[in-house]
């Protein structure tokens, strides 16, 4: 539940990402801006990506590094499932992450990934360092904004989540981290993967209300 920035200086760029499991579910959000050093890139940088029906990733560091591995990811997976009829399980995706990002330890991807979701074996997140060191999760941080995030997520998360309880307070955690920190801003994705609906994205309709408890009354401030 640690942000490895610090120990890669080329991945200390702005963002926060979250995820987490609760039961049988699994939940992301980030926030969307994109920053080179103190500039602001972009601001509606997607950074939550669906792998397969039952895979998702988020990213944290150079975008044209961590697009390369989504691309890679999705034909992986999807390969997988031609070829063998079903679906490629979590942990074995993330195997494959960790293998292709060791083999180019020399001159590394520059990312951090959150990779999980569920499987017959249940709900899953794991880590992926630059190097290919992954561990499996049940709450895990990443980018700038990290250190604020965890907080909020370690004073509030419980295993037994709903998921209106889990997504609120994922999205209440990468709120926590815009407002605190520089790099990190702009809006906030949130998606989830469930048994009853698989990767699934909130629309804005739905984020709306939680905009309106955690975003706007600290505008006002």
């Amino acid at each position: 539940m640690t942000d490895i920035a610090s120990s890669f200086p080329a991945l200390s760029t702005g963002t926060t990402t979250v995820g987490f499991t609760a039961g049988d579910i699994v939940v992301f959000a980030t926030d969307s801006r994109a920053t080179a050093g103190f500039f602001v890139a972009h601001r509606k940088t997607k950074k939550v990506y669906k792998i397969a029906d039952h895979a998702a990733m988020t990213i944290a560091g150079r975008v044209a590094d961590a697009q390369s591995l989504i691309d890679l990811m999705r034909a992986n997976a999807r390969h997988y499932e031609v070829t063998y009829g079903r679906r490629v399980q979590i942990k074995a995706l993330t195997s494959l992450l960790s293998n292709l990002m060791f083999s180019y330890r020399w001159l590394p991807f520059q990312a951090q990934i959150l990779l999980g979701g569920i499987d017959d074996e249940g709900s899953h997140l794991f880590s992926v360092d630059p190097l290919g060191g992954f561990t499996e999760e049940k709450m895990v941080v990443s980018g700038s904004g990290s250190p604020v995030a965890l907080g909020v997520l370690e004073s509030e998360y419980r295993p037994d989540l709903s998921l209106d309880e889990a997504i609120r307070l994922a999205f209440k955690a990468v709120a926590a981290a815009i407002r605190r920190d520089i790099g990190s801003g702009d809006s906030i994705d949130v998606a989830y993967i469930s048994p009853a609906s698989m990767y699934r994205e909130l629309t804005v309709q739905e984020k709306a209300p939680l905009y309106d408890q955690f975003v706007k009354p600290y505008l006002l401030m």
